[in-house]
């Protein structure tokens, strides 16, 4: 019986986070990040972005590898 508990709970916590990505279209729920432009880091916040007009949020796993530049032509 606690296997299949172990099972079942170890499921729904692999579950979880594909139930929370964003599909494309969906709003972005808003936040702030450290970013960095031209090597000068800077708080970033989306709310504070929007203010300014339309913004296109993109995130991938590794920056400055061929992982970034094959997930940006996906």
């Amino acid at each position: 019986m606690k296997k299949l508990l172990l099972a079942g709970l170890a499921s729904v916590a692999v579950a979880l986070p594909v139930a929370a990505a964003l599909q494309k279209g969906d709003t972005a729920p808003v936040f702030s990040a450290k970013a960095s432009l031209a090597g000068k880091e800077f708080n970033y916040s989306l709310a504070d972005a929007l203010k300014q007009g339309t913004v296109v949020v993109y995130f991938y796993p590794s920056a400055y590898t061929q992982g970034c530049n094959i997930q940006a032509r996906g």
